[in-house]
């Protein structure tokens, strides 16, 4: 596909081409398992050696289209089978890749793992829901890094009336982390599905990390931030949406951005979709529009149809609503700054600590170097052995070599671990106190 960026004034134009798929059902009988999916990887390869002799643009895409695309399908339609054997017929495996100009590559899979006990339905509608969701999130950021960000939560919903589909409200609580950078976020939500298609969620994030360096000069500390929106489905095709919004500025500064983001959203088929953006924030202004095709993975089994402007109306909440995985809940937002590097001679504080309680005579000793904030340049530290506190003490040149040892606390890290050789002691005749200091290097 070929960008297209257009910019007047405040307003911007985007497309985007996303190749996604969501809950895939499962196709694959248990006794295959593996052997299914490894059997299908060979048919593939044998099925592309054809492109693969021609030219390698060929074979990549012959691999894409034949390959990723359908052992993606029947990966994630065995976890599928295999989880509702396990948990039931509302557990559920939702995955969805994506790719645009202005974003770049995005993953993203998702699991409910419903709690079966707590489904007191009846067979005119299940009354309340409560379940896990786990997910993970892989994108790139404004460098074209790679990140990964895992998230972890408990969800319950029910329903507020006594009608088989009765509107629905959820309340829900996340823990996010970030695999890469140790960035970490709890995430509040509150959730509601409307019987004619309306919608509406808050949630509030709550960052339990301070400032990381991430590389070089450069610092990342996750948001706090706040949104409260809600989306009414004018017909079954036309969605208008409207979210306010505080979150703390990305630029580190501490200031708050606050706003309103309004949007409509036209499906006039189920692969393709335009969106078009208000959002009007602070003292700015600023609109944006983008196109989206969104094809599933794997075969298609359902037969799709143009519905252009749709009907009016958008339908009951079913029990699909309550075992929903919650969305808006993915990457971690952060806000970074420069850094200046601390010299080497910095006048933190460092302690140091023994990782075992004992070691044999004439074996090696780990010892873990602390400070007390990351590193913002490597940090050398001096490690001396010395008599401990107890009795005996351990002695000088019969139990240790009484020598400065450096270690390195690498930039954007805490501690490190280094091992100390011991001297073997045949006479000794008890065990002795080993004791252990730390200073960084002048």
């Amino acid at each position: 596909p070929t960008r297209s960026n257009s910019s007047i004034g405040r307003w911007t134009a985007r497309t985007a081409y996303v190749i996604s798929g969501s809950t895939f059902g499962g196709s694959i009988a248990r006794a295959d398992g593996m052997d299914s999916l490894r059997e299908y990887s060979l048919s593939t390869a044998r099925q592309c050696q054809g492109a693969m002799n021609d030219r390698m643009e060929s074979a990549t895409a012959c691999i894409l289209r034949d390959g990723i695309n359908s052992l993606l399908d029947r990966g994630i339609g065995l976890a599928d089978e295999r989880g509702k054997v396990a948990f039931g017929e509302n557990f559920s495996v939702s995955g969805r890749m994506s790719w645009s100009p202005d974003v770049g590559s995005t993953g993203d899979l998702d699991m409910v793992i419903p709690f079966s006990f707590a489904d007191n339905g009846d067979p005119a509608g299940i009354r309340s829901a409560s379940f896990i969701q786990q997910g993970i999130t892989r994108w790139r950021d404004g460098i074209g890094a790679m990140r990964t960000d895992l998230r972890h939560g408990v969800v319950h919903r029910f329903r507020v009336g006594d009608e088989p589909f009765s509107d629905v409200v959820g309340l829900s609580s996340f823990y996010l982390t970030s695999v890469d950078h140790g960035h970490e976020v709890l995430a509040l939500g509150l959730d509601w599905f409307g019987r004619w298609g309306g919608s509406g969620e808050l949630r509030y994030f709550v960052p339990t990390t301070n400032w990381t360096m991430v590389r070089p000069g450069h610092e990342e500390r996750a948001l706090e931030g706040v949104e409260i929106g809600t989306r009414l489905n004018l017909t079954t095709t036309v969605d208008l949406s409207v979210t306010g919004y505080q979150w703390e500025a990305e630029d580190g500064s501490g200031d708050r951005n606050r706003g309103t983001r309004m949007g409509i959203n036209w499906r006039p088929h189920p692969w393709l979709s335009f969106d078009t953006t208000w959002d009007v924030g602070n003292d700015d202004e600023s609109m944006a529009a983008r196109m989206q095709l969104s094809i599933p993975l794997g075969p298609v089994t359902k037969t799709t149809r143009w519905e252009w402007f749709g009907i009016a109306g958008g339908g009951k909440s079913g029990n699909a609503d309550l075992y929903q995985a919650v969305p808006e809940i993915s990457r971690i937002r952060v806000a970074s700054r420069s850094s200046a590097p601390l010299p080497v001679s910095s006048n933190q504080e460092v302690t140091a600590r023994f990782v075992e309680p004992s070691v044999s005579s004439g074996e090696s000793v780990d010892v873990e170097v602390r400070i007390a904030e990351p590193a913002r340049s490597d940090i050398t530290v001096i490690v001396r052995l010395g008599p401990g506190d107890g009795e005996p003490a351990a002695v000088a040149g019969e139990d240790f070599v009484d020598e400065p040892v450096e270690a390195t606390i690498r930039q954007g890290t805490v501690s490190t671990v280094i091992s100390i050789s011991l001297i073997r002691n045949d006479g000794m005749q008890e065990p002795r106190s080993l004791g252990v200091t730390a200073s960084i290097a002048s």
